[in-house]
């Protein structure tokens, strides 16, 4: 009877794990992108994201951030973001927000540039995975970044 049972078991996880490839689901947490001007890692929050079977919201970055210290980076810089040990996203952009209003930041090459202006500035980076029309995925991070 035991093997029986292990046997079943298995052939329970195995079905399981089919299935979820086949249905294109994606498991564990939503990746963070790697966010650095330069040699500086600038932190980057989990933030709205639909991955596997759960999905979830939250506020705009600006006001998820503004008790979290900002990374200082010199005006100008080039801040690179990108997702490590995972496919390149099929779509990737960049906002930023200023009084809970989001701009889109020109984005290439896997960089967007730092503001010239003193202050405190505030983005949105929201990636998606698609296989064909079908969504594998999709999450969104926010950071902050001072320019002094």
């Amino acid at each position: 009877m035991h093997k029986r049972s292990l046997r079943a078991a298995l052939t329970l996880i195995a079905m399981a794990v089919v299935l979820s490839v086949l249905a294109g689901c994606s498991v564990g947490k939503p990746p963070l992108p790697v966010v650095k001007a330069g040699k500086t890692q600038i932190k980057a929050y989990q933030s709205s994201y639909c991955w596997g079977n759960t999905c979830a919201d939250y506020a705009d970055p600006e006001s998820m951030l503004k008790d979290e210290p900002a990374i200082e980076v010199s005006s100008g810089a080039d801040i690179s973001i990108a997702f490590k040990n995972r496919s390149k996203p099929s779509t990737m952009t960049v906002k930023q927000f200023k009084d809970g209003q989001p701009t889109d930041v020109p984005f290439a090459k896997g960089k967007i540039t730092a503001p010239t202006e003193k202050g405190v500035y505030y983005f949105g980076v929201s990636a998606w995975w698609r296989k064909g029309k079908l969504s594998k995925g999709s999450t969104s991070a926010a950071f902050a970044i001072e320019i002094k």
